[in-house]
């Protein structure tokens, strides 16, 4: 998912409430699906208002039978919030193989396109609905706060080296790392926030940032990127995105 992204917000175009059905708008319906002691893993939490509009596009239904990412996913319910998740064979902690790995990202793309959504790490596992609901009970202010934040908004990922290649002497050659960190401070001034993905390792001096931008000042936001790389030719802007949050949000499993 590279490229240039719409001023207008791809997550709202269905109109109308087709699909509506396939909704899980009540918590005995859902209990209904749902055996009590099926393992569930989450991909992520949305508000649950959207799936009306997300599942109206014919693409996928949250219900396990529709085609492409959504296909195979559960919706379960919580006030106004909804956990999409999958089924487990078996709850266990098994480490996220490759193909767990895709699944989630699949997943998390396809809400990311069409609705707000707080992405979880690969590989958590609730061991039944309920023990699911009761945590999104317990964390739902910070979930809805989280939702809230990351409304509207993409994350860009940018990334720079030597214009030459040789990385390791972006690393020591302090006047480069200077510029690519005034580079990024320039960057920052185009998103909500941002967050370090890697530091000189002589200075601290930032070399890989993930910045949090408005999705109506995207183009905005790349404007900036291309003056930057026309002011330091020394420099390479590797730039990735747009892609979900996964850098500005954080999910809590303690008891």
């Amino acid at each position: 998912m590279v490229g240039e992204m719409e001023s207008d917000p791809i997550w709202r175009p269905f109109g109308g409430m087709a699909g509506s059905r396939l909704f899980w708008d009540t918590e005995s319906r859902a209990h209904h699906r749902q055996p009590p002691f099926m393992p569930l893993r989450l991909h992520g939490i949305t508000f649950a208002d959207a799936h009306h509009e997300a599942a109206a596009d014919g693409t996928g239904t949250g219900s396990g039978t529709g085609t492409g990412s959504w296909s195979g996913t559960l919706l379960v319910p919580f006030r106004d919030l909804c956990a999409v998740v999958s089924e487990q064979k078996n709850f266990t902690v098994d480490e996220a193989g490759p193909a767990e790995i895709e699944r989630h990202r699949a997943v998390v793309d396809w809400l990311f396109r069409r609705v707000s959504v707080v992405p979880a790490p690969v590989g958590v596992v609730f061991r039944a609905p309920d023990v699911l609901r009761r945590w999104m009970e317990l964390h739902y202010v910070s979930l809805t706060g989280a939702l809230e934040f990351v409304d509207d908004r993409a994350v860009a990922r940018v990334h720079i080296v030597r214009a030459d290649g040789k990385l390791e002497d972006l690393e020591t050659g302090s006047d480069l790392a200077a510029s690519a960190a005034e580079a990024m401070r320039a960057l920052r001034r185009q998103a909500v926030a941002s967050v370090p993905l890697r530091h000189e390792e002589v200075t601290g001096l930032v070399l890989s940032s993930s910045f949090l931008v408005e999705r109506d000042t995207w183009k905005a936001f790349m404007a900036a990127l291309k003056e930057q790389r026309d002011a330091h030719h020394l420099l390479r802007f590797d730039v990735t995105g747009p892609w979900a949050p996964y850098d500005f949000v954080q999910m809590q499993f303690g008891g």
